[in-house]
């Protein structure tokens, strides 16, 4: 049966991917008052836990997309994905930090693969103009699970305890798995494609020249530092909005677990919007004639504006106003960060596009890394604060790199990879 519209369909299986991606990475940190109180773990023994992940992350992504670019999509995002699901369950049986700490850096390495995959898809089904949207729809997973993650980790912790809530959120991978194995094909495979579809995807692809282009040839490109730097100045934030906002709620605006469940949610809805805006924005600005990059290097720049919010969260006295701020930082981070992930499919062939995509994420990782462990090491000295400010600034830095490094708006020619 030929299905009209199939790229659509495909985009929404792999935002289900990210779904239980973000859900298995998000528990921890919904877990962590509860996990903490009872291993008796410190806030620099749950530093050590949080900072392992965007470490392991930051490899993760340079491998998974050398990966997925050499030995092909379906396979090596299924096995990736049933890892990350492992792993996340095994942590329920761990009763120091140690171990969860080492189960955290599989994860890392593991759950690297989203992007990289999301990014693949996105330059194979979609044709440049429906990019950045595509980009927008797969990455609402994003903020889709860690919005489910409160509600049902703290379900899970009520009824039984804090340990089946990684049980519980991990089986939810492996069933996507499955759904991922039975219903994925490349486009040029799959049964169920119609050939005018097809042929408009084809006609809009980056053109393709012989030459095989390395990996040294890659990231000797200043179009790969342009979403690289901006990504290790804004994945901080996101960092902290998973592991340590509900921390920061429950120690310093004393809020309780059933409070953590009714609000901790609401800045990964407004993240999902900030997805959306991400796609329609450039796509409007398109339509108005701006080219594609500098439509997305507009909407990076509002977006990082919106991040200053986050600055604030600290000097207010209401609980309810900062997660006000919060919500606005949720939506203006995921709408810079979907934009410059997407640039990747503007600015590489569909054969780099998931190398690229990978070396970018290892750059937001070290900054998401480097950012935590600091935080961890000083917060009960200097306070939230500082952190916060820090992250309301970043985002313009990025948007200095994404301006300053791609001289040319046009899309280039480039090489295919091995």
């Amino acid at each position: 049966m030929k299905i009209k519209n199939l790229r659509w369909y495909i985009i929404i299986l792999v935002m289900l991917g990210t779904v239980t991606n973000y859900l298995a990475r998000s528990t921890l940190g919904v877990a962590a008052p509860e996990m903490m109180k009872t291993l008796g773990l410190s806030s620099e023994q749950y530093s050590w836990i949080v900072s392992v992940f965007p470490f392991t992350y930051a490899i993760g992504g340079i491998l998974c997309g050398f990966v997925i670019d050499r030995y092909g999509l379906r396979l090596s995002f299924a096995i990736l994905a049933a890892l990350w699901s492992i792993f996340n369950m095994l942590t329920g049986l761990c009763s120091t930090w140690l171990p969860i700490a080492w189960l955290r850096g599989g994860l890392g390495i593991t759950e690297a693969a989203f992007n990289p995959a999301g990014m693949k898809v996105t330059a194979e089904w979609f044709p440049a103009k429906e990019r950045g949207l595509a980009c927008g729809v797969y990455s609402l997973g994003t903020s889709l699970g860690a919005m489910l993650a409160p509600p049902l980790v703290v379900w899970a912790i009520v009824n039984y305890n804090w340990e089946m809530s990684f049980v519980v959120t991990g089986g939810v991978g492996l069933i996507w798995c499955v759904l991922w194995l039975v219903c994925y094909r490349p486009p040029e495979k799959h049964p169920a494609m119609i050939a005018s579809e097809y042929d408009a995807v084809l006609a809009d692809q980056i053109e393709v020249v012989k030459e095989k282009a390395s990996l040294r040839s890659i990231i000797k490109n200043k179009s790969l530092w342009a979403i690289s730097l901006p990504r290790f100045m804004a994945d901080p934030a996101w960092g902290t909005l998973h592991y340590w906002m509900p921390l920061y709620l429950v120690t310093v605006r004393h809020m309780n677990l059933q409070e953590i469940a009714m609000f901790a949610w609401l800045p990964f809805l407004t993240a999902d919007l900030g997805c959306l805006c991400a796609g329609f924005m450039s796509r409007i600005l398109v339509n108005r004639g701006v080219s594609v990059l500098n439509s997305k290097r507009i909407t990076f720049t509002f977006a990082a504006l919106l991040m200053l919010s986050m600055a604030g969260v600290g000097f207010v006295t209401n609980v309810y106003i900062a997660i006000a701020l919060f919500c606005v930082a949720g939506f203006a981070h995921q709408c810079l960060s979907i934009t410059v992930i997407s640039m990747s499919s503007d600015l590489f062939s569909k054969h780099e596009v998931a190398t690229a995509t990978g070396f970018a994420a290892f750059t937001g990782s070290m900054g998401n890394f480097l950012f935590g462990l600091f935080l961890g090491a000083m917060v009960a000295v200097v306070g939230y604060n500082v952190f916060f400010v820090g992250l309301g600034i970043f985002d313009l830095i990025g948007a200095m790199f994404l301006w300053l490094l791609i001289k040319n708006p046009q899309q280039k020619t480039q090489t295919v990879a091995a």
